[in-house]
Parts: structure tokens; C-alpha cells; sequence
């Protein structure tokens, strides 16, 4: 079901609450890209900007970053091109292989990647003043767990590079 569809199937039944994990799932789906597009946009930045800010605050080669946000190395190399042209980003040399090219953030990419969580944070702050310590815990331990099992190597179809071929040819 497309993000539209699930979108607006959400705010018909906005009251009904889904009643599966998977429809939570889909659910918070929806809602967090709706929460990252306001918070990007705050800052004069598009979703996938923010992301990439947000994976690169640790050092990370451009494959590093293609696995943590799911995507081609050339989609990757291309965001870090205009990040990189908006000084929000560098490449250097590795330490150990000089032939791998790290990305990393100038101190304007740290503090709009910092900007972009307090956002998101702000975003559910209401929510979590009601909270006390423990259950805000309890909930980052749950969304860990969902993360890690959506993430295990079992989960995950395998890409078409590395789905066996058929055979053309008939017995």
C-alpha cells in the first residue's frame, strides 16, 4: 500500500487505532516521515539532507552511509555533493586505507544535524512529559528491538544482485 493510501486510510479511522503491530508499524511510518519533513524543512533542508547529516556524525565512508539509510552509493555520493557544495559536509582520506574517502561534517553540518534532533525531539515533548524516566526507556528499548528485528538478515528479502538466477533453459 502506498504511503498516500496508508496516509489516508490513517486519517479517516484517525481515531480508530490500529489494532495489528504491522498497522502500528504502517502508522508510525506515515508519522515519522510526516515529523522529519517539518523538521528538515525548519532548517532549509529536505528530509534525506537531515538523514544524511544525522549519519554522518560519526566519520563514515559512503558505502557506511548507503547501508545505514538504505540507499544506492550514487544516490548517497550525489546528496553528499550538494551537502558537501552548501559546506555542510568534507571528504578525507581513511587513517587506515587512504583509498577510502570519508564523509564527515563541517561545524555548520554538526550543528543543523544537532538542530534537526532537537526538532524531533520537540516534536513529541509534550508526549513525554507525561512520561516518567522508565517508560520513555521502555519505549527506546521496544523501538530498538523492532529496528534490530526488521534489520536481521532473515528479514530482509535478498537484493536482485544477490537472488539466484534462473535457468532459461526447459528440461
Amino acid at each position: 500500500m502506498s504511503s498516500f493510501c496508508y496516509a489516508e486510510r490513517m486519517e479517516q479511522t484517525r481515531h480508530d487505532a490500529p489494532r495489528t503491530l504491522p498497522e502500528a508499524l504502517g502508522r508510525l511510518r506515515v508519522a515519522l516521515e510526516d515529523a522529519f519533513q517539518r523538521a528538515s524543512r525548519e532548517l532549509g533542508l529536505t528530509a534525506q539532507q537531515a538523514e544524511l547529516l544525522c549519519a554522518a556524525m560519526h566519520p563514515a565512508a559512503v558505502g557506511d552511509l548507503a547501508r545505514a539509510l538504505r540507499c544506492d552509493r550514487s544516490n548517497i555520493s550525489r546528496l553528499v555533493d550538494r551537502a558537501s557544495t552548501r559546506g555542510l559536509v568534507t571528504r578525507r582520506a581513511g587513517e587506515l586505507d587512504g583509498r577510502v574517502t570519508l564523509i564527515e561534517l563541517t561545524a555548520e553540518g554538526e550543528r543543523l544535524a544537532r538542530r534537526f534532533l532537537q526538532a524531533l525531539e520537540a516534536q513529541t515533548e509534550a508526549l513525554r512529559a507525561d512520561w516518567p524516566d522508565t517508560r520513555q526507556q521502555t519505549a527506546v528499548e521496544l523501538l530498538n528491538q523492532i529496528a534490530d528485528a526488521l534489520d536481521a538478515p532473515g528479514a530482509q528479502p535478498p537484493r536482485p544482485a544477490d537472488r539466484p538466477r534462473r535457468d532459461r533453459r526447459r528440461a
